[in-house]
This record gives C-alpha cells, structure tokens and sequence, in this order.
C-alpha cells in the first residue's frame, strides 16, 4: 500500500502538491520521448482509456471519492493496437487545474506485461481540491497519458 503525503503551498497564487509514497518494487525499463495521447476518464464508465494509437491504455479504479486513510486500489492495463501486453514504465501524477503539482515517490514503476496494480492512500490535507490523478505510460510503442479526476472525501 502507498501512502501519499500532500503539502498546500502557495506559490503565485497556484497550489502546489508534494506527493510521496513508499514500497512496490522497481526496474529499469526502456521509455521513449513519443508525443502522449491524452484520455480523460468517464465518471460512469469506471475507466480512463486509450483506444486509439499504437498503445491502447485502460486505468480502472473503484470511484472518484478515495476516503482519507482508507486504501485505494487502481490498475493499470496497456496493449499495443493488436492487444499484445506492452512493457515499459508508468509515472503516477497529481494535478490541479490542468497543471501538474506532485508526483508519487518514487515517480516511475516498472509495467510489466501490460499491467500495474497499486494501492494509494491519501491524507486528509488532500481533501476538498478537485484533483486529477495523472498516470504516463511509456512504451516502446509510444506514450499516453491516463486521467482520473478525484475528490478526496474525509
């Protein structure tokens, strides 16, 4: 289970959010500078996708109000346009109006054979900003960005 550590900080006006988190293992893996597609994720879907491309992309995660103290699990799955699994590595984001102000420590995990699994939990210096969890995968194939909006909830 990760554990985010969220600081507010004013600086020029913006909020700016340091995320931190330990455990899950790590490897190297191959990244690429590919330009990222971006999906944003349907609230009555359940997921967050890419269904275009050569990297097809899905984020599953139980809903859009994690509990503070309360673990909550997310997936990541990701092919190439043929549906094979992709290796390479996801970076685990948070962003507040558009602007990204924190990442998970470490920022980068390994994906292998197409998927990631990992559980966050989030402090209650999270709650009440509409904050919109961010994961970049890159592959060999490509890069996509993944976005869940979230409201932490005490």
């Amino acid at each position: 289970m990760r554990l985010i550590t969220i600081q507010v900080l004013s600086v020029s006006g913006a909020l700016v959010f340091g995320a931190a988190g330990c455990g899950s293992s790590s490897s190297s893996s191959h990244s690429t500078s590919t330009p990222a597609t971006t999906s944003t994720a349907a609230a009555s879907s359940g997921r967050a996708a890419v269904t275009t491309g050569p990297v097809h992309a899905k984020l599953t995660a139980p809903d859009h109000s994690p509990k503070v103290g309360k673990g909550w699990p997310y997936s990541v799955h990701v092919t190439d346009a043929q549906g094979h699994p992709l290796s390479g590595t996801v970076k685990i984001e948070f962003a507040y109006g558009g602007q990204v102000v924190g990442t998970d420590h470490p920022a980068v995990h390994p994906l292998r054979d197409g998927v990631w699994h990992d559980i966050l939990t989030f402090p209650k210096e999270a709650v009440g900003y509409p904050l919109t969890f961010q994961v970049v995968v890159h592959t060999s194939a490509g890069s996509v960005l993944l976005g869940w909006p979230v409201m932490v909830h005490p």
